[in-house]
Order: structure tokens, then C-alpha cells, then sequence
């Protein structure tokens, strides 16, 4: 799916879903009423949804930022005027939070479009017309998982009445019922999906694409029994397996893999994102090709992150370092930073910040694992939880490094705590994982108190969400009061 992030279809749909400040010649534009007659329009149209996620305001920069900034695993080298990491963002200044909020929208927007003309279009055959509308449904539902997720209760609006006269004076939906929109849109989804794509259209939303984020919202309802026999759906289709090697699952070479679910496609230099840019050491280190570059380099794990990690774990060459091409890396005379980020996510022929080729994974088979092993634990299926981090221990560690036994219920969760953390180190799981189980501000004011004094000294409980941007509330009153302390 190299080329379904088109520029054409993504402006046809800017168009619908940005009013009057795109069109200044509203006779050139496309007619949406007549544009979705046939297959190829039905398939460029979601194509045009898909587009969002490569943006600036997607997984190209500021969506993955926040997945994982501002928790208990990564710190900033120069954070202190970045308001979002360092907590102290206002809806005047919500740093790029503004940006996600209005990427999702757009691609909301675009949604309802497709969905809304894909299935009144005569012209459209039954087949491409089931898989678009899938495809837009896990969409548009991911957009919605991530805005309920970051910023709580927001506007929810679908196919219905999607106009700009309707949408714009919209109140706010709670969190909770928007959710259980999303389960039944997911549910279509699942149901009208393929389990897999070949050739060109590699990449696109599947059946276990549908399933993995249903599996997550059932997580976020504290839905034990339904996220459990989701999970173990995905399991039982036996579309994924674990790759052999961790490292291996990060190589370009690895993308539309046999572990990766879903994934959001990137290409070096033409369509690159800044992603490796931010995890890749600094001139400090004194190592070639370090010494010589300027990479961001921001991003350091925290110490007591690190500790986490097992010395015999195989994952921790790919997650840390401390050297490379066994030379040991130079202490930072000023910051004192002795561990960096490893290899997972370095790209070191890299010209610019920006190139980072490597596509953005959303959702492997290890997160499903997880997720299933969480779920039986508060179902109470110790022997179910047991099976599912065994599968994944036994990469990390080797079949001699699987529990034995089954672990008693919170031992499983201290475990699953700590275990995301790593496995998923880097890939957008943190903040939700940490919102969702109550523990964002307790474990970002344990991690950052020796390192990050000032953000443990400014997070706040209500920091679990993000402030609804001023700028949004003033085009729309309806979205007041803003989230509590902002």
C-alpha cells in the first residue's frame, strides 16, 4: 500500500470537510455527489481517510509524540519550553495537542463523507463497497480512539449529519458513550473486512485491524469477558505470529510483516517522518556517526525504566544503549546521561530529521498477547493470562525463560505493567496504557522525581486529558467547559 496516502484524493476530501477556507473556486471542485460512482472513486475515497495518519498532525509527528511523551518511560533533553511533556500546556498554549485534535477531525470528516456516498452509490459493487466502508468504519473509530482517549469527552458526529452547519455548534459527547458507538461501528467493520490484503493494497485496515482496537475499547469499558474472546479471536485466526527476532521487527525489510496488524506507511526523504530522529543519541556520545550529526536526540529513557529491563532480556540491545560498535559511549559532561535510546528506531543514513523511512506500527500480535493476558488475568483465567506472556517471554528470553506457574492476579498486573513498557517501547501504547489503569500521574511523578524534577513537581491529576484548544471553543461555545483544571 506504498502509494495510498494520495495527495489528489486527501485534497478532493479537504474540500468537504474544510468549508470555505479551501475552496476558493467552489465551480473547480470536484462534486462530491457525483464523484464516488464507481470502484476506483469508492477506493480513492478512503484512501483520502487513510492520508490523515501520514500527516504532520498524525503519526508523521505530533499523534506519536503524544502517545508516548509525558510518561513514565522516556524523558526530554529539551523539553523546557515544550508545554506538553512538561505539563504545563493551557488551551491557550496547547502546543501540538491542537494539531491531533484537528487531524482526527479531519479525518472524521472525510469518513462520514465516504461512508455516507460509497453506500448510496448504485455504481458501486457490492464487494468494494463492504470493504470501504469497513475500512472507513476502523477508521474513523481509530481517530475517535484517540481523541477520547487524549482529550476525554469530545464532539462525536457520523454519516447521519456530517454537514459543517450541523457539526459546527455540536456539544461535547462523553467519553464513555462514544465508545460504545465505536464497538458497533467496529463491529460492521470486522464483519465486512478480509483477514488479509496482497499486493498493492498490503497495508489496509483487515479484519484483525477491526478486532485489535475492539479488544482495546473493551479494555477501556473494563469489559474483561468480551476483551478476552476478542483477543483470543485474533489468536485463534492465526493470521499473526510473533517474528523470531525483536530486532528484526524493525528493520524496513520487516514492514506488512507477519506480526504487524496495522501500520501506517512511511518512505524515506519523499514521505519520511521524524519519529527515528528523536530516539537516535547525540553528538555527546562521541561515537561516529553521532559525533558528526545533529539528530534531535531527545529522547532518554528514564532510569528507573531501564531497570526494569533484565540484563538477560534479548530485547534490551534494541530498547538501550550504552555504546556502539563496542565503543562505549562518553558520559554528557552536562546532563550526565549515561543511556540512551537504542537501536529499535535509529536510521542513521538519514540526511534530515524528517527522513525516517520505517513505517509507524499502530498494532502488532505482541500487544494482542498482552492485551488477552490482561484481560483473562481480571477474568480470572490465570492459566489463559500465563499462555499469553509466555508467548511473548519466550522471544525476550528464550523457552527457558517462561514462568512456570501461573501468577496471582495483581503479581499479573505489576507484571503487564512493566511489561508493556518494554515491549512496546517507543510504538504510541504508553500514555492511553497509563490513562486507562489510573496510574498516568503516580507513575510519571515516580520516574521523573530524580531526573525531571519540574515535571514531577507539575503534573497534576487532571493531566490525564489534554485541554480542548481555546481556539476551538471560541468557533464552537457548545464545547465549554473545558476539561477540568484548564
Amino acid at each position: 500500500m506504498k502509494k495510498i496516502y494520495i495527495l489528489f484524493s486527501a485534497c478532493v476530501l479537504l474540500a468537504s470537510s474544510c468549508g470555505k477556507q479551501l475552496i476558493e473556486n467552489p465551480k473547480s471542485a470536484i462534486g462530491t455527489n457525483t464523484f464516488y460512482s464507481n470502484d476506483a472513486e469508492a477506493v480513492l475515497g478512503v484512501n483520502g481517510v487513510y492520508s490523515w495518519l501520514g500527516t504532520s498532525g498524525g503519526f508523521k509527528s505530533s499523534l506519536w509524540r503524544a502517545l508516548d511523551e509525558g510518561t513514565d518511560v522516556i524523558r526530554g533533553r529539551i523539553w523546557a519550553n515544550d508545554p506538553v511533556p512538561t505539563y504545563q500546556l493551557t488551551s491557550f498554549n496547547p502546543g501540538y495537542t491542537s494539531a491531533i485534535w484537528t487531524t482526527m477531525y479531519r479525518g472524521i470528516s472525510n469518513a462520514n463523507l465516504v461512508i455516507d456516498k460509497v453506500s448510496k452509490s448504485a455504481g458501486v459493487s457490492k464487494n468494494i463497497k463492504d470493504r470501504v466502508i469497513g475500512e472507513t468504519k476502523f477508521l474513523r473509530s481509530l481517530y475517535y480512539y484517540y481523541l477520547t482517549g487524549l482529550f476525554g469527552d469530545v464532539v462525536y458526529y457520523d454519516e447521519t449529519n456530517y454537514t459543517i452547519e450541523y457539526t459546527q455548534s455540536l456539544p461535547r459527547v462523553s467519553a464513555a458513550d462514544i465508545r460504545e458507538k465505536l464497538v458497533d461501528a467496529l463491529t460492521d467493520a470486522e464483519s465486512k473486512l478480509p483477514a488479509k490484503y496482497s499486493g498493492a493494497d498490503a497495508g489496509r485496515a483487515t479484519k484483525g485491524a477491526a478486532q485489535t482496537l475492539l479488544t482495546k475499547i473493551y479494555l477501556w469499558q473494563q469489559k474483561w469477558d468480551l476483551a478476552q474472546k476478542k483477543a483470543q479471536a485474533i489468536v485463534d485466526s492465526k493470521t499473526y505470529v510473533l517474528q523470531a527476532s525483536y530486532a528484526d521487527i524493525f528493520l524496513e525489510t520487516s514492514e506488512f510483516g507477519p506480526e504487524i496488524i496495522f501500520e501506517v506507511d512511511f518512505e524515506p526523504v519523499l514521505n519520511g517522518h521524524d519519529h527515528s530522529a528523536w530516539y537516535q543519541p547525540q553528538k555527546q556520545v562521541g561515537v561516529s556517526p553521532f559525533a558528526s550529526r545533529s539528530w534531535y536526540g531527545t529522547y532518554i529513557p528514564y532510569t528507573t525504566f531501564v531497570n526494569t529491563i533484565e540484563e538477560d532480556d534479548k530485547r534490551r540491545a534494541s530498547i538501550i544503549a550504552t555504546s556502539y560498535n563496542n565503543q562505549p559511549f562518553q558520559v554528557d559532561p552536562v546532563e550526565q546521561i549515561k543511556v540512551w535510546s537504542g537501536p529499535k528506531f535509529w536510521r542513521l543514513n538519514t540526511q534530515q530529521d524528517n527522513d525516517g523511512g520505517l513505517d509507524m506500527y499502530v498494532f502488532r500480535y505482541a500487544d494482542v498477547l498482552l492485551m488477552l493476558a490482561e484481560a483473562a488475568n481480571e477474568n480470572g483465567d490465570a492459566d489463559k493470562a500465563l499462555w499469553a506472556v509466555n508467548e511473548v517471554r519466550k522471544r525476550a528470553f528464550g523457552a527457558a525463560g517462561v514462568f512456570t506457574a501461573p501468577l496471582g492476579q495483581q503479581a499479573m498486573r505489576d507484571y503487564l505493567f512493566r511489561e508493556r513498557a518494554v515491549e512496546l517501547y517507543g510504538e504510541g501504547q504508553r500514555r492511553l496504557d497509563l490513562i486507562r489503569w489510573g496510574k498516568l500521574v503516580a507513575a510519571v511523578k515516580t520516574a521523573a522525581a530524580t531526573e525531571d524534577a519540574y515535571i514531577a513537581n507539575n503534573i497534576q491529576d487532571f493531566h490525564i486529558r489534554y485541554p480542548i484548544p481555546a481556539i476551538e471553543i471560541q468557533k464552537n461555545p457548545n464545547l465549554a467547559p473545558n476539561n477540568e483544571g484548564y
